[in-house]
Formats: C-alpha cells, sequence, structure tokens
C-alpha cells in the first residue's frame, strides 16, 4: 500500500501542533463571520470564561454579549475594515484582544478573527504599582509639608510668644470690666489660632505629636454640642446619635476635636444658604482585612475593632475629581478657605493609626467616616485647673529674641521672681556663672547662635548641677529631645506660651524640686 505524499503528512502535522498550541495556550482563538456569527472558539482561556471549545459555534456575538457595548463597539470596527486592539473585563477577567479583519482575494471583509489574551495578573500588578506610586507621592506631599512646617516653626512661634505672653500679662493687670479687655482677649485668641495652624500644618505631615491617653469618644464630642452649634449657620440643623457603651479611643483629645469641628463646618458649609441637616454619629464596627484595605489610610491597619464618628451632610456632594483631590494641601473649594482642614484631619488620623471612609455624589450630600482603634483601657479623669503659681527668687531667662525676653520676663516678675536676661547661650553662661548662687530656675531656648541650648546647659551644669532649667522651644518636645542629648532638664515648655502655661510649668517643676 503506497504510503501518503510527504507534503500530507507535513501538513497535517502541521495542524496537529497548531490545534495543540491552540488548546494549551492561557488565550481564545476566535473568529465571526460578517454577520458576528462565531466560526470559531478555542482556546485553553475559554475555561475562565466558563466556556467549552466551539460551544459557541453558530451563535451570534452581538447577542451573546449584548450588555458588553464596548466589545461590540470593537467588533463594529473591526467589521468595518480597522484593525482594534482592546481591553475586555469579563466574569472577573481581564483579556487583552486582538479584532483582525478577514477579506477574501477581492479585498471584501468576510468577519474578524480575534485573539484574545489573559492578561488578569498583569493588570491587578498596573493596578498595584499604580496604587504604591500613588503612596509613594502622598508620602513625599508629606515630607514636603513637614520640612516646610518644621521650617517656619520655630521663627514663629517665637513672635506668637511675644503675642500670647504680652497679652496674658496685660490681661492679669486688667479688671474684667475694663475697656480694653475686650481686645487683649481677642489679640489671645488670634494668637492661639495663629499656633493652631501651625500645628494643622504638622498634623498632615504626620509629624504633629500628641498627648495621647484613653477617651470615651461619644462624650468629647457630646461636650463640642454648644461650641459647634455656634459655629454653623442657624439654617443648618446638627443632629447626634451617639453609640452606647463604645470603647475607649487611645486619642489626644485637642487633635480629635479638630477633627469633629473641621468634618461639621466643611459639612454645613457644604450645605451653603439652603436649610439642611449635618448628622454626627458614633459606633463601633468590627473591620477585617478587605474592608481596611478600601479605606484612606487603611492598607495597613490590623483587622479588629475599630470606634468611629461618622458626619453626614444633605449639602450638594463631591464629583470624582473633587473628591480625589479634597486631603491635598492646600486644596479648597471655597473662596475663603486656606485648604489645610481636611488635609490636618488626614494627618491627625494618620497618627491615630485610624483611617477614612469617604462617599459623595453631587445633589446627595457627603459621609466622612473616621475610625479609630478601639481600647480596653479605662477613660481618664480630667485634672483640676491648679491656681496661679507664685514663686520668689531670681530668674535666667536665655533666648535671642528680644521680643520673647521681653514678654516672660514680664510674666515672671509678674508671679513674685526677680529676672535677669541674656541674648544667646554664651552670654547666658556667662551670666549664670557671675549669678548662679541666686538663680533659682532658668528658660532656655534651644535653638539660638553662639551657643546652643544644648551647649549652654552643659556650661550651666558645669557651675552648678542642681539649678532647675525648663527648655523652651518652637518644636515639640518629643522632636526637641531627639536632639538634645543632656540629661536633667527639670522640663520643658512648648512656644508660644502664656502666663498660664509659663505659671503652671514653673509650679509643677519648683514643687517637684522642693519635694526631692
Amino acid at each position: 500500500m503506497p504510503g501518503s505524499p510527504p507534503a500530507d503528512d507535513n501538513r497535517r502535522a502541521a495542524d496537529v501542533h497548531l490545534r495543540t498550541v491552540i488548546e494549551n495556550a492561557p488565550l481564545v482563538v476566535w473568529s465571526i463571520d460578517r454577520h458576528g456569527v462565531f466560526t470559531l472558539s478555542e482556546g485553553r482561556g475559554l475555561g475562565q470564561l466558563g466556556l467549552k471549545p466551539g460551544q459557541v459555534l453558530g451563535q451570534s456575538a452581538f447577542e451573546i454579549y449584548k450588555d458588553f457595548p464596548e466589545l461590540l463597539a470593537s467588533l463594529r470596527r473591526a467589521l468595518a475594515g480597522e484593525e482594534v486592539v482592546a481591553m475586555l473585563h469579563v466574569v472577573g477577567r481581564v483579556f487583552e484582544t486582538v479584532y483582525q479583519p478577514l477579506r477574501d482575494a477581492s479585498g471584501q471583509i468576510t468577519g474578524l478573527l480575534g485573539i484574545s489574551t489573559d492578561v488578569t495578573e498583569r493588570h491587578r500588578a498596573e493596578q498595584e504599582e499604580a496604587r504604591l506610586q500613588g503612596q509613594l507621592l502622598q508620602v513625599q506631599k508629606l515630607e514636603s509639608l513637614g520640612l516646610l512646617a518644621g521650617g517656619i516653626a520655630h521663627d514663629f512661634n517665637n513672635i506668637l510668644t511675644a503675642v500670647l505672653g504680652s497679652a496674658s500679662a496685660a490681661r492679669l493687670h486688667l479688671p474684667p470690666d475694663h475697656p480694653s479687655a475686650p481686645d487683649v482677649e481677642n489679640v489671645i485668641s488670634a494668637a492661639r489660632r495663629a499656633a493652631d495652624l501651625t500645628r494643622q500644618m504638622l498634623a498632615y505631615s504626620g509629624r504633629g505629636q500628641f498627648e495621647i491617653g484613653p477617651l470615651d469618644l461619644s462624650k468629647l464630642i457630646g461636650e463640642l454640642r454648644g461650641l459647634l452649634e455656634s459655629m454653623i449657620s442657624k439654617k443648618v440643623r446638627l443632629r447626634f446619635e451617639f453609640g452606647a457603651a463604645l470603647p475607649a479611643i487611645e486619642a489626644d483629645v485637642a487633635q480629635v476635636q479638630q477633627v469633629v469641628m473641621n468634618l461639621v463646618i466643611n459639612g454645613a458649609e457644604a450645605i451653603g444658604d439652603q436649610s439642611g441637616s449635618v448628622v454626627v454619629t458614633t459606633g463601633m464596627q468590627e473591620m477585617d482585612e478587605g474592608a481596611l484595605s478600601r479605606l484612606q489610610l487603611g492598607e495597613r491597619l490590623p483587622p479588629g475593632r475599630y470606634v468611629y464618628v461618622e458626619v453626614q451632610d444633605s449639602g450638594c456632594g463631591m464629583d470624582e475629581v473633587t473628591r480625589a483631590k479634597i486631603f491635598d494641601p492646600f486644596f479648597t473649594t471655597k473662596f475663603t478657605g486656606r485648604g489645610l482642614g481636611l488635609a490636618a484631619v488626614l494627618g491627625i488620623v494618620r497618627g491615630h493609626r485610624g483611617a477614612v471612609e469617604v462617599r459623595s455624589a453631587p445633589g446627595r450630600g457627603t459621609m466622612f467616616k473616621v475610625l479609630f482603634p478601639g481600647s480596653t483601657a479605662e477613660v481618664r479623669v480630667a485634672k483640676t485647673c491648679a491656681p496661679p503659681f507664685r514663686g520668689q527668687g531670681l530668674a535666667l531667662v536665655v533666648d535671642d529674641d528680644a521680643m520673647v525676653r521681653a514678654a516672660t520676663c514680664r510674666i515672671l516678675r509678674m508671679m513674685g521672681f526677680e529676672t535677669i536676661e541674656a541674648p544667646d547661650g554664651r552670654a547666658g553662661a556667662a551670666l549664670f556663672a557671675a549669678r548662679a548662687r541666686d538663680v533659682v530656675v532658668v528658660l532656655l531656648d534651644m535653638t539660638m547662635p553662639e551657643m546652643n541650648g544644648e551647649e549652654t546647659f552643659r556650661e550651666i551644669r558645669r557651675v552648678r548641677d542642681d539649678v532647675a532649667v525648663i527648655l523652651t522651644s518652637g518644636y515639640h518636645e518629643v522632636d526637641a529631645m531627639q536632639s538634645f542629648r543632656s540629661e536633667g532638664l527639670a522640663g520643658f515648655l512648648q512656644k508660644p506660651f502664656g502666663a498660664e502655661d509659663l505659671s503652671a510649668k514653673l509650679g509643677a517643676v519648683l514643687a517637684e524640686r522642693a519635694r526631692s
């Protein structure tokens, strides 16, 4: 029996090889005629679609995929003669598809050939890379703003210390009914608001430092009710719905108050001149890794029990573009806004290891939910205010800012101290050496020319190691002490400070010295 021609054998072998490749490659090879009817459907990728090879033969692609308008548009373009490459999202998978028109010998289109490659994993990797790049950009923004905030903190807080110190000293001299008393109160209030602005910038950068302790979130917000009602339009109804028996959160009182006030005021301003409502709700929620990963800042938080405050307004809402920018520093939709409110909220939440959820749509209002990790600690009891401190003896003030020295010395004299002052570290150390027997307390600035605070402190300790030295700085204590390597400080006082702050610090430091 004669054998088959070699050409036929080669052709059959090539056909078998091609079918083997198509059946095992992670793709779908398919074709339709010019009416959209399937004439070929092969490939291992069909399994990802829940199909078997040849299952759709004779069926219309336009009917099967009628709910996929982007796919139908690509089919029509290819049947019109255009080679198309497009992504197809179907049944949770992503396919990159090449649509190639098929032509007869006369050039007339008879159908099209499609090759669809499953690129789901590549698509997920690209999305993850984009997410990480977005996080990197956010970190770079934080670092830039952190450098800015740290750079201005010292000089800015020196100015505020002079303003706040002088005004608070003047207030101590004025009777409550004095005509100038309201003006002095306004100066003090403005100086404290300016200090808050610096803290907002530090908070956004994630470098703000907090005084952390267990807090009752519902109680803290309830105590703000009167203040919040006075800060928003009378046309806006403010309603509170507090969850019962919530766990405590580990948080800083002032920072959490700032978060709530910013969100409520933003909600009220989104309502504008219309009537509307802002609802503040607290509660507890169990969060798993999946739920946390969908929140702002939640990607790396541990699953568990979270206590939340939710602020829902009936205002104008936001579109996708606006919502993507609301936490950017200096972004604002308000004519008079600074664009730091929500940026500060994000920084505060970051510092408390929390997360933020935002839901909004144009005409449907906005919801902000801030989640804090629940705590098993008991809520602390607020301390009672101590009476103004009265002292005696000689106080040395060492600071390179003349206005700060003048304001601080004035407050100290009102408290009963005698004062001497020095404009830099070297002069301060020399003045202390000359009056070491008489000095009972030294207020020492951290950043000065000639000799900085640390160097000056060491010189003072060489002369007398038992004198009370209080370090002052425009930076927070944690940041300041990271670069202050000497031991033996009696205390730390952050600028800007007023008469009440200085009185409380001196009272605590000198009382401790007397006991020891």
